[in-house]
C-alpha cells in the first residue's frame, strides 16, 4: 500500500472529539448554570422578579420608550416577569445565553474545537447579573437582568449583517445600525458599531485588499459613536448630557456617591463600588478579542489541531470559570433573606423561622423576620432567643437600608400602613413602581378601609402575567369588606392597627423605629400588642418599661403558664433589681417561674462567678454552649447590635 493511500485511509477514521472543545461540555456548562438558577438561586430569581414590573398596556410601553435604550428595558422587564416561575425563568434565561454562544460562534466562525472561546462573553454576561447581590433593590434601570443579553443578541445580528454584505453597503449598515440602535439599545448599538469597524479592518488586513474601505468604516463608525448621541439629545427631554454614552446601562449608580462610610467585617472585593463595573468590561475585551483573534487569524486557527485546541480551551476556560465564579454574590446571609421573603408571601412562617437557623452571624433583617414568624405562630415567648441573634455586617459597598429591603413587610405586619405606603410611593418615585410595592400598597390601602385606592392598585397587578389570581383574590376582599376580619393573613396586623398610625420620621431606621414604638400601649392594646411590646422592652433591654409591660400582659394575656423566655427576664430582672424598685413574694416566683429556670438562671450565677474579673468578650466562649439559647446570654453577651 502507497504512502497516498495510507493518507487517505488514516483521514476518512473518525477523530476523538477533545472533550474540552466538544459540545458535550458546552452543554454540561449551560445545564449546570441552569440548575445553578434554578436550585440552588431560586429565592433570589423571585425577589428579581417582584423587584420588577411589566404591563400589558401601551401607557407602560409608551412610558418605557420614552427614553434611549427604553426598548431594551421594556424587552428585559418582558423576560424578567418569568423569574415568578424560577425554574422557567431559569430555562429562558440559559436559552438566551445559548444564543448568545451560538451567535459567536456564527457570527465570527469559530472552529467548533474552540468553540469554549465563544464562552468567554457569556460568563462575562451572568457575571453582571450573579454579581449584584442587595443592588437588586436599588438599581434603576428597568429589565436589568436581561439588558446586557438582549443589547448582547441584537448587536451579533447587526454584526452578523455587516459581515454578510459588500463594502459599500456596509457603510450604510454602520449609519443604520447606529441611528437606528442607539433610541432601541443605547450603549450596546454604539460599542457593535464600533465593533463593526474593527472588523472589517482585521478582514482587511488578513486578506491584504479593501484596507480603505475598512478604515472609512471604522472611521465612519467611530465619528457617528460620538454624534448620534448629540443628535438625539434634542429629541429627548428625559436624558442628562453626562449619561448620553451610558444609557442602557446603569452607569449613574455605580459611582462614588452610593459608597458610604461603613464598617465591614471581613474585608472582600464587594466593598469596592468599581468592581460591578468589570464583568461589563470582560464582556467588551472578550468580543474585541474574539473579533481581532477570528478575523485576522482565521485561516491559521482553522488548522488548529486537537491538542491545540484542547490546550487552548483550557487556558480559556479554567479563568473564565474562576472569574464566574469569584463573581458569584453568595453571601449566605443574603440568601436566607431572600428564603424568608419568599416563605412570609407565602405565608409559611414555620419556614421564616426555621431558615433563621441557618446561621451562626444573622443580619438584623434575618432576626426581625424570626422574630415576626414566631409572633405569628405564637411561640415568640418560649423560642426567640433559642436562635442565633446578632448584627451582621452586610456585604455591599452602599449604606443598605430595611425600608428597602424589608422594612415594608415589617410596618405592613406590625400595622403600620401608613409608613408601608409612604415607603412604597417614595421607592417607586426613586426606583419606579415594582410588583412588592404594588403588593404592599394595595394590602395597606384595603386594611385602611381606602377600597378605591387598593382597587386601583388589584387593577395594575391584574395587568400583569403572573398577578392576576393574587390580585383577584385581593379584589374579593375590597367587593366583600366583612370577609377582612376573618382572614388569617391579616389577623395580626388589624390586630396591630391599634397604635397610633401617624407619619413622623423613621430615617430608615425601621427596627429603632418599630421598637420604641411598640412599647407605647394604650388601654385598648389587644393581647398580640401587649405580648409584642414585652417582647420588644426585651430585645432593648429596657427594665424600665418591661415592669410596666409585663404587669399589662398578665392582666390582658392572663398566661397560665408563663413562656421560657419571660420567666428568664423575670427572674433575670429581678435578680439585677435586687428589691429596690419591685418587690414580689414567694407566692408569685412560685407561680411564674419553674425549677427548670430557677435551676438555670442559678448555673449561670455560679459560672459567672467562676469567670469573675474577665471581660465579656473573654467570658462569652464558656457560656455560649450551655446558655446560648436563653435571655440572660442575650442580655449579657449580644451587644452592640446596629439596627438599619
Amino acid at each position: 500500500m502507497n504512502s497516498g493511500v495510507k493518507e487517505s485511509a488514516v483521514a476518512a477514521l473518525p477523530r476523538k472529539k477533545s472533550f474540552l472543545g466538544g459540545k458535550s461540555a458546552v452543554v454540561l456548562f449551560f445545564v449546570a448554570v441552569w440548575a445553578l438558577f434554578a436550585l440552588f438561586e431560586r429565592p433570589f430569581l423571585f425577589r428579581v422578579n417582584e423587584m420588577s414590573l411589566f404591563l400589558y398596556n401601551d401607557i407602560f410601553f409608551d412610558g418605557m420608550v420614552s427614553v434611549p435604550a427604553g426598548f431594551l428595558s421594556y424587552l428585559g422587564a418582558f423576560m424578567v416577569q418569568f423569574f415568578y416561575r424560577p425554574v422557567v425563568g431559569a430555562a429562558l434565561y440559559v436559552l438566551s445565553l445559548a444564543v448568545v454562544y451560538k451567535l459567536t460562534k456564527r457570527v465570527f466562525d469559530i472552529p467548533e474545537r474552540l468553540s469554549l472561546v465563544a464562552l468567554l462573553p457569556v460568563v462575562a454576561l451572568i457575571a453582571t447579573n450573579t454579581e449584584l447581590g442587595y443592588w437588586i433593590f436599588y438599581l434603576k434601570l428597568p429589565g436589568y437582568w436581561y439588558v446586557a443579553v438582549i443589547g448582547t443578541i441584537v448587536s451579533l445580528l447587526a454584526m452578523w449583517l455587516f459581515k454578510s454584505v459588500g463594502n459599500m453597503l456596509r457603510l450604510l449598515v454602520v449609519v443604520a445600525w447606529l441611528f437606528v440602535g442607539y433610541p432601541l439599545f443605547g450603549l450596546y448599538a454604539l460599542v457593535s458599531g464600533v465593533l463593526m469597524g474593527v472588523f472589517a479592518v482585521a478582514e482587511a488586513l488578513r486578506e491584504k485588499r479593501g484596507l480603505p474601505w475598512a478604515a472609512v468604516s471604522l472611521l465612519l463608525a467611530v465619528v457617528l459613536a460620538y454624534a448620534v448621541p448629540h443628535v438625539y439629545y434634542n429629541m429627548y427631554a428625559a436624558i442628562a448630557t453626562e449619561y448620553m454614552y451610558t444609557v442602557g446601562v446603569p452607569a449613574y449608580q455605580w459611582v462614588p456617591e452610593f459608597l458610604k462610610n461603613a464598617e465591614h467585617e471581613t474585608p472582600s472585593y464587594w466593598h469596592s463600588i468599581y468592581t460591578y463595573w468589570v464583568p461589563f468590561v470582560v464582556l467588551l475585551l472578550s468580543y474585541l478579542f474574539i473579533c481581532l483573534l477570528f478575523t485576522f487569524k482565521k485561516e491559521r486557527l482553522a488548522k488548529c489541531g486537537g491538542r491545540c485546541a484542547a490546550v487552548t480551551s483550557a487556558l480559556l476556560a479554567v479563568p473564565a470559570l474562576v472569574f464566574m465564579w469569584l463573581f458569584w454574590y453568595s453571601d449566605g446571609n443574603f440568601r436566607i433573606e431572600n428564603k424568608q421573603n419568599l416563605a412570609m408571601w407565602q405565608q409559611d412562617w414555620e419556614s421564616v423561622a426555621a431558615y433563621a437557623k441557618d446561621t451562626e452571624k444573622p443580619t438584623r433583617q434575618i432576626v426581625m423576620n424570626k422574630n415576626l414568624a414566631l409572633m405569628k405562630l405564637g411561640r415568640a415567648g418560649q423560642e426567640m432567643f433559642a436562635y442565633p441573634d446578632g448584627s451582621s455586617e452586610i456585604l455591599a459597598p452602599m449604606g443598605v437600608h430595611l425600608t428597602q429591603t424589608g422594612g415594608k413587610m415589617m410596618y405592613f405586619q406590625y400595622g403600620k400602613f401608613n409608613f408601608c405606603y409612604r415607603w412604597c410611593v417614595e421607592d417607586a418615585v426613586e426606583y419606579g413602581w415594582r410588583v412588592e410595592y404594588l403588593k404592599h400598597a394595595a394590602r395597606c390601602m384595603l386594611l385602611q378601609g381606602d377600597y378605591k385606592l387598593a382597587s386601583r392598585y388589584v387593577t395594575i397587578l391584574k395587568s400583569t402575567l403572573f398577578y392576576n389570581d393574587w390580585a383577584c383574590e385581593l379584589e374579593r376582599f375590597i367587593e366583600n369588606p366583612e370577609l377582612i376580619e376573618k382572614e388569617p393573613e391579616f389577623l395580626m396586623p388589624l390586630q396591630m392597627k391599634e397604635y397610633p398610625d401617624e407619619l413622623a420620621v423613621d430615617e430608615s431606621f425601621v427596627e429603632v423605629f418599630l421598637t420604641k414604638n411598640l412599647m407605647n400601649l394604650t388601654p385598648e392594646s389587644s393581647p398580640l400588642s401587649v405580648e409584642a411590646a414585652l417582647i420588644t422592652s426585651m430585645i432593648r433591654k429596657d427594665v424600665k418599661h418591661f415592669w410596666y409591660i409585663f404587669d399589662q400582659y398578665l392582666k390582658k394575656c392572663n398566661p397560665k403558664v408563663l413562656p421560657r423566655h419571660y420567666q428568664e427576664a423575670l427572674l433575670l430582672f429581678l435578680n439585677l433589681d435586687k428589691g429596690q424598685t419591685v418587690q414580689v413574694g414567694s407566692g408569685f416566683i412560685d407561680k411564674y417561674i419553674s425549677m427548670g429556670t430557677k435551676h438555670k438562671f442559678d448555673a449561670f450565677i455560679r459560672r459567672t462567678t467562676a469567670h469573675k474579673g474577665k471581660t465579656e468578650a473573654e467570658m462569652e466562649p464558656f457560656f455560649k454552649d450551655d446558655f446560648g439559647d436563653t435571655y440572660f446570654y442575650f442580655y449579657f453577651f449580644v451587644r452592640k447590635i446596629k439596627t438599619n
